[in-house]
């Protein structure tokens, strides 16, 4: 049976549309259709509900859809491990990084790319939690104080927090960010245990906005009337912008993480060796 099929029927099964399921393995909606359509049809068997709102698991679906997935374990794991044993410093490399607003890894990624000119890289800037199980990146690098512990890597340092806001609306409130508004960041959190962290750091903040993008945290806050946390090297490139304290609120892990089947793959080693050795945190 080709690969293929299953992972069309995983997709699509996990979705629920056929757009999500395009999006996901990277083609259109139509050919997600026909694929699952002339599965369906070789097989002689009906996976899919046909439904107003999409594509719901029959109950043959159901009932294969345990074997797909630990099909799609077998052939996962042996694609890490295939990755894990190439010993060329050429072919692609995944990394994931964070936003730019949150950290600028330019300068070490583009001086890896001028001394590792054979190696192909995708660099994701995101902070959601990327799953190195499903091949979805390589490396990542990520501000956390918890890694995942399936992960191995090491952390590069501590990066500092501050609250920022405008100049104009720091002196409207006196410094007092008690009585502030606040953007916050829930990239990895959800709202609830976001909540409950940034408690953590402001017993009573008054929180007017959440985003899971850091970009939009940081334009928000130079529009005026909002606080919020981000390292002194990205506030430092907006004028407008002024520190509450000179006091960190709280000091995040920079870490560098694989998937321990890829680590003995040249190209992870090479990256993440390079990345050590720039001393991206002071």
């Amino acid at each position: 049976m080709d690969w293929d099929d299953i992972r069309y029927f995983l997709a699509l099964a996990r979705t629920g549309s056929l757009s999500s399921a395009a999006r996901m393995l990277g083609v259109t909606h139509v050919t997600v259709s026909r694929r699952i359509t002339r599965l369906e049809n070789q097989r002689k068997v009906k996976l899919f509900d046909r439904r107003q709102k999409g594509y719901r698991l029959s109950t043959a679906g159901e009932r294969l859809l345990a074997e797909g997935e630990a099909v799609e374990s077998s052939c996962l794991d042996f694609e890490r491990k295939i990755r894990g044993q190439s010993d060329v410093l050429s072919g692609p490399l995944t990394v994931s990084i964070p936003e730019t607003t949150l950290l600028d890894l330019s300068a070490p990624i583009a001086a890896f790319m001028r001394a590792y000119p054979d190696i192909e890289l995708t660099v994701l800037a995101t902070s959601e939690q990327l799953n190195l199980n499903q091949l979805q990146a390589d490396v990542l690098i990520r501000m956390t104080d918890h890694p995942p512990e399936l992960l191995v890597g090491r952390c590069l340092g501590q990066i500092p927090l501050y609250v920022y806001g405008t100049k104009d609306y720091v002196a409207k409130i006196n410094g007092d960010i008690d009585h502030a508004n606040w953007v916050v960041w829930q990239a990895v959190f959800g709202k609830r245990d976001g909540d409950k962290y940034f408690r953590s750091l402001v017993p009573n903040p008054r929180i007017t906005l959440r985003t899971n993008c850091n970009s939009q945290l940081l334009s928000v806050v130079r529009k005026g009337g909002l606080l919020g946390l981000m390292t002194e090297a990205t506030a430092s490139e907006y004028p407008e912008l002024a520190a509450v304290s000179k006091t960190p609120i709280v000091s995040t892990g920079l870490w560098l993480l694989t998937h321990g089947d890829l680590r003995d793959s040249a190209r992870v080693r090479c990256f993440m060796q390079f990345i050590v050795e720039q001393k991206i945190v002071s």
